[in-house]
């Protein structure tokens, strides 16, 4: 489908934002001696928030490209002119909804970041029992 394409050169940016930023931001979090739990939870929660929220724009064209069903696939420039059209020319417009997509993301990226550092903490601390 086209509509993944849109957000495919973003992926690469926003990867590179969350784990280049996670350390620095879990070191800060840690200065004020939160459980480590909460610690994981809050740094993968923001971060995951704001890399949803700068590329929302993106998944607004994504979508669109999506339910164009009896169109031929449109570019992302074609399809990004489209919505700007549809949502009066306004780019402010293509944020509608962000407050929706950014808790969702608040909630989710701090689980799967909790998640993951806990398994990951887990799982070395048995691997090491082995050896």
């Amino acid at each position: 489908s086209s509509g993944i394409n849109a957000e495919w050169p973003l992926r690469p940016g926003t990867n590179s934002l969350f784990f280049l930023s996670r350390d620095p931001l879990s070191r800060q979090l840690n200065k004020f001696d939160p459980p480590k739990l909460l610690s994981d939870f809050i740094c993968g929660a923001c971060l995951g928030a704001l890399n949803s929220t700068l590329i929302y724009p993106v998944n607004v064209v994504k979508s669109y490209q999506q339910k164009q069903i009896s169109t031929k696939n449109q570019s992302l420039f074609t399809s990004c002119k489209m919505v700007l059209k549809e949502r009066n020319y306004k780019v402010r417009k293509l944020y509608l909804g962000v407050q929706l997509n950014f808790s969702r993301s608040l909630i989710s990226w701090g689980i799967i970041n909790a998640t993951y550092e806990f398994l990951i903490h887990r799982l070395s601390k048995s691997s090491r029992q082995y050896y």
